[in-house]
């Protein structure tokens, strides 16, 4: 039990709820996979032409290259492949707090973990989809193009996930 200008703060035991200094103690990051550190995300334009699709195509004809789209629409390039900082069996970083460890790391928010929430679960991740070369030739067919190949239909979030 802490005593802080007259308040008394009591350490839970539910496991549960935790007070602020619970979670000032707590590592989010321990228990993690660290798919933050083993996915590199690159951000790519929405394909607006027949060219632009068949670019992605030429992509994801790449081993360990895949295309994300999320599901407000933005895509972004996937590469799987680790960090060269990251301690594989630790799944630990091993510049962690010294001045190399990139700014990007040291300003991420675990308590907000996009990469967790889509890419540390075996179940469909809730905001993005993953467009592999099999994926994208399912997509291809449902794609409608005007006579100078502007992209004119392309289905919906909803429809290309279930594809």
């Amino acid at each position: 039990m802490t005593t802080c200008n007259s308040i008394t703060l009591e350490r839970s035991t539910n496991g549960q709820r935790k007070n602020f200094l619970e979670m000032a103690e707590e590592n989010v990051c321990a228990s993690c996979s660290a798919p933050c550190c083993r996915v590199l995300l690159v951000p790519h334009p929405t394909p607006a032409t027949f060219m632009d699709l068949d670019y992605i195509r030429y992509v994801v004809g790449f081993h360990g290259a895949q295309m994300i789209l999320n599901s407000d629409g933005r895509w972004q390039l996937l590469i799987e492949q680790a960090c060269r900082l990251l301690d594989q069996e630790t799944n630990l970083c091993t510049v962690h707090a010294t001045p190399r460890q990139p700014k990007t790391c040291v300003f991420f928010n675990p308590y907000r973990c996009w990469y967790k929430r889509n890419f540390d679960k075996r179940e469909k991740p809730p905001e993005l989809i993953r467009i592999d070369m099999d994926r994208l030739e399912a997509i291809l067919p449902h794609v409608r193009f005007d006579e100078d190949g502007n992209v004119l239909d392309i289905p919906k979030w909803e429809v290309i996930r279930e594809l």
